[in-house]
């Protein structure tokens, strides 16, 4: 009897056992049909796998010129420009027909009669290119060295067609050799290395290539400026005095690679990065705009002052192929320096636009740059007349700390009193408000990949719901700010293995126990939070790090590019305007200004380094009346009424952030950035400086015209219906003076 009593608890406790085994399966497999998958969520969200297309080479037979008397051919012509060659250098000049001004790829021999450097550096000013090459065979693989068009042994074929010029080089000893083709276009020229005409045939391999390093390089002695695109935009002045002071500007477009160890880190560069690829030069009544149109997010933005690698200031871009990086051979080892060995297959372009007498500047500049923003669709509709100017409130709901092993959400603002707040900014006179509420995930950010249920102590999703109904119901705008590129791996059941992109060694990228989410997955979990909030009348998302951050994936399967994550997240948002209403992002990197309604975070200040001289609003003035954008939040700035005055002469639009609790409640959170954001203690400057910005509601959808420095301290800023506004940074005041349209 006792061992039929123990046999019969034996079945039991298996049928028990298998019972739990089966649940547990069951759970797994509703879990995992509950999940998007990173394929499926692409063909929902209507996003195309990324895929390059290449420009073919130039077939026919070689073209032989007869050049003129000082050694150049014309090759090509339309209305206003004709390119020449000269066949026995490579080199070009482009004249500009309506100025009769001649622009050359290098100095002339007079100009380099009274240069002091010598050998190599003396054979690239010469050149049209320099390559820099490494062995990715046998030993010394990181050492660098160049080759120019002057190289003895280079053997050099010219095509001439319908389409353009092409001129490909062979280093027969290297066994290494590429292409240029040149383009002219109704604004100018392009000048393009096609990924197709590039030759590794040996133990050599292609590193870096400088495109038209020299190209309108100018002396000291001329009248002029070079813009680079360090933050809003800089200047560095043709300055004798500038030598032996710079090393030079030489920067990575929309940042350094981070997933290259030893770039990057999660607390950001210590610099401006580049938000957009154009350079440009003035020289005289003569300037030219340049836009790195195919592969400038793998490539640098150099300019040097005179006395680094010649006489002359220069600027050009340093097109990358092959990343440097630092591995172990194990734990305890030092890190060693290799060379990536899979060469980027992505072809690179520049556009050059040129201008002459009163549009030979940077406001010239950046309205050409605005001009191909709207040709290639990039800048899309103009932005509505609106009566009065919108204000950004952005709200923190909250955020998490960790105590004890435990994990406790600090709470900042309820959805209820996040509607007490606008309303009583309503009530006092903020006529356009959008709201962008922060923190609303499950336990704020702590499990981005497991951010619902809404966070129960801000009232949880039936709150939110009211809160979203009631703002809806008076015309007020809401959207939710979200992270969905990076996660901690520590407390995220998302495996960083499968999901997480990898360095160049192949390992899954970490910084900090978080990894970076591969675009796809990035699209998935995006496409499923965008489903929850739809329903519950959100009106759009504000994604963090889609518009300041790219990034290759060196995925043993194959390179997915820093062009392929564009492709990705231009996609995403668009899918975000679609679905929710709106979609925003930080910083505002180029690529997103077609698929974003406000950016936040736009460049507004330069890197202070010894080479730019002057801070200007090319950036601003090239988007403004398409996007609306904000610079810091009124409440959390470091000069208050300098960076206030910085906001009007830009053409920037309000923005505060906010906490109906004292800020010290989040004082261990990663939200303790907002170090005076108490509603209470901020509302008058709020009023007053919403009052000031209203001012200028007439201008919101128009384009900035023209911009100029009138002193040390006054500056002016004018828009298209005349509309002028004078900064003056000396008495802290600003004037609006209505235009003969206004």
């Amino acid at each position: 009897m006792v061992e039929l009593i123990k046999r019969t608890s034996l079945r039991v406790k298996l049928a028990a056992t298998v019972f739990l085994l089966l649940l547990i399966v069951t759970v797994i497999v509703l879990f995992q049909s509950n999940e998007l998958s990173p394929a499926k969520a692409l063909e929902l969200a209507g996003i195309e796998e990324p895929s390059a297309t290449l420009s073919p080479l130039y077939e026919g037979e070689a073209w032989k010129p007869e050049p003129e008397t000082d050694g150049f051919a014309e090759a090509l012509e339309n209305d206003d420009f004709a390119l020449y060659i000269h066949p026995a250098s490579t080199q070009i000049a482009l004249v500009d027909k309506r100025s009769g001004y001649r622009w050359s790829s290098n100095p002339a021999e007079e100009q380099l009669n009274g240069e002091t450097v010598k050998g190599v550096l003396l054979a690239n000013l010469k050149s049209p290119f320099v390559l820099t090459y490494v062995r990715t065979q046998g030993k010394d693989q990181t050492i660098r060295e160049v080759l120019n068009a002057g190289d003895p042994k280079v053997q050099t074929t010219l095509i001439r067609n319908e389409n353009g010029l092409q001129v490909s080089y062979l280093f027969t000893e290297k066994q290494l050799g590429f292409t240029i083709q040149y383009e002219l276009t109704p604004q100018g020229l392009k000048a393009r290395i096609p990924s197709e005409g590039i030759k590794e045939e040996g133990e050599y391999s292609v590193f870096t290539v400088d495109l038209l390093p020299y190209f309108g390089a100018a002396t000291t002695e001329e009248e002029g400026y070079i813009f680079v695109p360090d933050g809003p935009g800089g200047l560095i002045r043709f300055d004798s005095e500038r030598a032996g002071v710079s090393r030079g500007y030489i920067h990575q477009v929309y940042g350094l690679e981070l997933t290259n160890s030893g770039n990057w880190s999660r607390s950001g560069e210590r610099r401006e990065n580049i938000a957009y690829p154009v350079f440009g030069m003035k020289r005289g009544s003569n300037a030219f705009m340049a836009v790195l149109t195919k592969g400038g997010d793998s490539a640098n933005i150099a300019a040097m002052p005179p006395g680094l690698k010649s006489g002359l200031y220069n600027v050009y871009t340093n097109q990358i192929y092959r990343e440097e990086y630092l591995y172990r051979m194990s734990r305890l080892a030092a890190p060693l320096k290799a060379v990536q060995k899979q060469r980027l297959q992505t072809d690179r372009e520049i556009e050059y636009r040129f201008l002459n007498g009163e549009d030979a500047d940077y406001v010239g500049m950046a309205t050409a740059y605005r001009d191909y923003l709207t040709e290639t669709g990039k800048l899309k509709e103009k932005l509505k007349p609106v009566e009065h100017t919108p204000l950004y409130l952005k709200i923190m709901g909250g955020s998490y700390t960790e105590a004890f092993s435990k994990i406790k959400y600090m709470t900042a603002t309820t959805f209820a009193q996040a509607a007490r707040i606008v309303n009583g900014l309503r009530e006092e006179g903020v006529a356009n408000m959008k709201v962008v509420y922060y923190g609303w995930q499950n336990q704020g950010e702590y499990d981005l990949y497991d951010r619902f249920p809404i966070e129960e102590s801000l009232g949880g999703e039936a709150a939110a719901k009211d809160f979203l109904a009631e703002m809806k119901g008076k015309g007020v705008d809401v959207l939710f700010e979200d992270d969905f590129v990076w996660i901690d791996s520590e407390n995220s059941d998302l495996s960083g293995k499968t999901n997480g992109i990898r360095g160049i060694d192949e390992t899954v990228f970490i910084d900090e126990g978080w990894f970076i989410s591969k675009p796809a997955r990035t699209v998935a979990m995006a496409y499923q939070t965008m489903e929850k909030l739809k329903k519950i009348g959100v009106s759009g998302m504000l994604f963090n790090y889609l518009g300041e951050m790219v990034f290759h994936d060196y995925d043993p399967s194959g390179i997915a590019t820093r062009e392929d994550t564009i492709a990705v997240y231009d996609g995403l948002l668009a899918y975000a305007q679609k679905t929710l209403g709106s979609a925003g992002v930080y910083r505002g990197n180029d690529y997103t200004v077609g698929q974003t309604d406000y950016i936040a975070g736009l460049p507004s200040e330069s890197s202070y380094d010894f080479m730019v001289d002057e801070t200007v609003p090319f950036y601003p003035i090239a988007l403004h009346g398409y996007v609306s954008y904000s610079f810091g939040d009124g409440n959390l700035r470091n000069d208050v009424e300098a960076e206030f005055l910085k906001a009007i002469e830009y053409g920037a639009i309000p923005s505060f952030f906010l906490t109906h609790e004292d800020s010290r409640t989040l004082k261990y959170t990663s939200a303790s950035f907002l170090f005076s954001s108490k509603y209470e203690k901020w509302t008058s400057r709020i009023l007053k400086e919403y009052a000031d910005f209203d001012s200028l509601a007439p201008v919101f959808s128009q384009t900035i015209i023209d911009h100029e420095k009138l002193s040390e301290s006054r500056f002016a800023t004018v828009y298209e219906d005349g509309t002028r506004v004078v900064v003056d940074y000396g008495t802290n005041t600003f004037t609006v003076e209505k235009g003969a349209g206004a």
